[in-house]
């Protein structure tokens, strides 16, 4: 069983510890909790909601709401009849929990790449989710150089996947060649996670809801005073040219369609540097940048530092995802959290629904991500006057 789901560090919240006196106010607002949990999975389209919706209702750890749902003698009678009428108001599928030493399978995380810190974000809540059907899951990285294409996915692992038995596939962001994908997956699930809307239809999506998620940044941009705002990417993924879409989308929004730059660049650091090197040195350079991933945005952070620009007085510059990189003490990065609990919880459902033989039509969820502020777009632009004069390198 993962670590992840049944820490000993996890606590029961004292708000609804039995051990405390019955509050009819905090009594109240548990309900009124589990009550406005209930109208967003409904907003979403989602019949069934997850443990970590369970949890997150009642402000208790996934691994106390399973405990109290596998009827685990350290959790107080109180605590487990809350736990389970929130997980029926819910309609988290109890009658699929397993016994705690059950294990009925394995799921196969398929990746591009393990680089990638969003992924541990993912694989984790995926985990939580799964532990709850006594299924466990490996990640698997799937992108194969070979000489007649630059990047193709290793079908031959897929197939092997199959012949071991595995239930099924959890897809993070595109994988390059999804026919063949597809096909070596043979009748097995796949749900994807964090990919581009073009999959809509095809099997069950759980998205980012990216318009939601660059409208934030450049409205929190916008509130600031800038007005001069690139963003970098656009090329390498589906996905990158959808964000690019979406960034153009909320500057139009603003009336800054004019002023509104995109530079290619994919999700990677070394591209983002030289993405950022040529926003910088040109006659027109921007007041703040928006990145497609927080890799990309550290390669504009280095870019800057190069060319003698500070962040965020004369440069601010935003990524995407909310990893490890974006909170580190040196980037101090405001970046889009995509909400990975939600993502990796909601797919391992489905697809813990579909191996369990729900063949419904296929289901899209666009999960609305949130904006987590740091450092580097903590200042508004220079006035034109005190901005220092590039020189434009032929």
């Amino acid at each position: 069983m993962s670590s992840d789901a049944t820490s000993s560090s996890d606590q029961i919240d004292p708000r609804i510890d039995e051990s405390a006196p019955e509050d009819a106010g905090a009594t109240g607002q548990v309900v009124e909790n589990v009550e406005s949990t209930a109208a967003s999975l409904a907003a979403e389209g989602v019949a069934r909601g997850t443990l970590g919706d369970v949890a997150n209702s009642l402000g208790i750890s996934s691994a106390v709401a399973l405990r109290a749902l596998r009827g685990s003698d350290e959790i107080k009678p109180q605590m487990a009849a809350r736990v389970r009428e929130a997980a029926e108001r819910l309609n988290f599928p109890i009658e699929e929990l397993s016994e705690e030493t059950e294990h009925r399978g394995v799921v196969a995380i398929l990746v591009n790449t393990m680089r990638n810190t969003w992924i541990s974000d993912l694989v984790r809540s995926i985990r939580i989710e799964l532990t709850a059907t006594g299924r466990t899951a490996v990640v698997v990285p799937t992108r194969r150089r070979v000489p007649e294409y630059p990047v193709a996915a290793d079908t031959d692992a897929i197939e092997n996947l199959v012949h071991l038995g595995v239930d099924g596939f959890l897809m993070v962001s595109d994988l390059a060649d999804m026919d063949s994908v597809l096909e070596a997956t043979g009748n097995r699930p796949l749900i994807g996670i964090g990919c581009s809307r073009e999959f809509v239809g095809r099997f069950d999506t759980v998205r980012i809801d990216d318009e939601v998620g660059q409208g934030l940044l450049v409205d929190h941009l916008v509130g600031l005073g800038h007005r001069e705002i690139a963003h970098v990417g656009g090329v390498g993924a589906a996905v990158a040219r959808e964000r690019a879409d979406a960034f153009r989308a909320a500057m139009a929004r603003h009336g800054l369609s004019d002023v509104a730059r995109v530079e290619p660049g994919d999700f990677t650091e070394q591209v983002g540097q030289t993405a950022g090197s040529m926003l910088l040195r040109g006659s027109r350079v921007p007041t703040a940048v928006t990145c497609a991933n927080d890799v990309t945005a550290v390669g504009v952070l280095s870019a800057a530092r190069e060319a003698g620009f500070d962040v965020p007085e004369e440069l601010a510059v935003a990524g995407y995802g909310n990893t490890s990189l974006a909170s580190s003490g040196v980037a101090q990065l405001t970046s889009v959290d995509p909400n990975s609990d939600r993502l990796g919880a909601l797919a391992a459902q489905f697809l813990v629904e579909r191996v369990s033989g729900h063949e419904g039509p296929t289901r899209d969820v666009a999960v609305a991500p949130s904006i987590v502020v740091r450092r580097s777009t903590s200042a508004g632009p220079r006035p034109e006057t005190t901005r220092r004069k590039r020189i434009s390198v032929e």
